[in-house]
């Protein structure tokens, strides 16, 4: 048997709870514009919404699983065995499972938990079981899809609130998660507040072009007037 010695950082800076609170009533879509804006890569693919109507905005808490070598018996932890110590209400989990489709590292007992914990949601590069429990609890999962199978003698924490992987993007403790029917994505911490700004300003621009257009301007009309597409460019 050899060591197992998991990474654990338990203290995380999160941003300000009014600024986790201000991109929760944006839309997925705009606040992507504004990452273009600062080219800043942050747009989450291949990792879709599980539960339709349900929206995260928060920060993340990050989980790096590893394969269990064949010759170990039996997993030592998951994430279930930190989530009192490390979560906070409103923070969102983010598993780095490395894609791996083919077992699971997340169902309905640790969705309970985090349910119970205040948790806004889980966004997993990896696939989890118990949907249909987990639809009825209406909890916001983000994941690769479902499988039956058993992550339990496969997997073990490598790290917990270190920097990780889902969908190509770089995530670190802290970012901002925000998801929605549309999609997912991941604003830097320290960007935040820049995002946001931005964000704001795309999403009031094509406000005013549906005004418009209801005021009986024509469409191109409008789109020009609110530069719509030079929203995404840098100033």
């Amino acid at each position: 048997m050899g060591d197992y010695n998991p990474v654990v950082v338990k203290e995380v800076s999160r941003p300000s709870r009014d600024v986790v609170d201000a991109f929760k009533e944006l839309s997925t879509p705009n606040i992507s514009d504004s990452l273009e804006r600062t080219r800043i890569s942050g747009v989450i693919e291949g990792i879709r919404p599980m539960v339709q109507g349900v929206r995260i905005a928060g920060p993340a808490i990050t989980v790096r699983y590893v394969p269990l070598s064949p010759a170990e018996q039996g997993t030592k932890e998951d994430i279930g065995d930190y989530l009192f110590d490390l979560a906070q209400p409103g923070d969102v989990i983010v598993i780095d499972n490395g894609g791996v489709t083919s077992y699971t590292c997340w169902g309905d007992i640790l969705t309970f938990t985090a349910m119970k914990l205040g948790i806004a949601g889980t966004v997993i590069d990896g696939v989890f079981r118990d949907y249909d429990n987990i639809l009825r609890f209406r909890y916001p999962i983000f994941a690769r899809g479902t499988i039956p199978r058993t992550g339990k003698d496969r997997l073990q924490i490598d790290g917990i609130n270190v920097a990780v992987q889902a969908g190509g993007v770089l995530i670190m403790p802290g970012d901002i998660i925000v998801g929605d029917d549309t999609g997912l994505l991941r604003v830097p911490k320290e960007r935040a507040s820049e995002v946001l700004r931005d964000a704001k300003e795309i999403e009031e621009a094509e406000r005013m072009i549906i005004e418009s257009v209801r005021s009986g301007k024509t469409l191109r009309e409008a789109r020009q007037q609110y530069r719509y597409f030079q929203l995404q460019r840098s100033k």
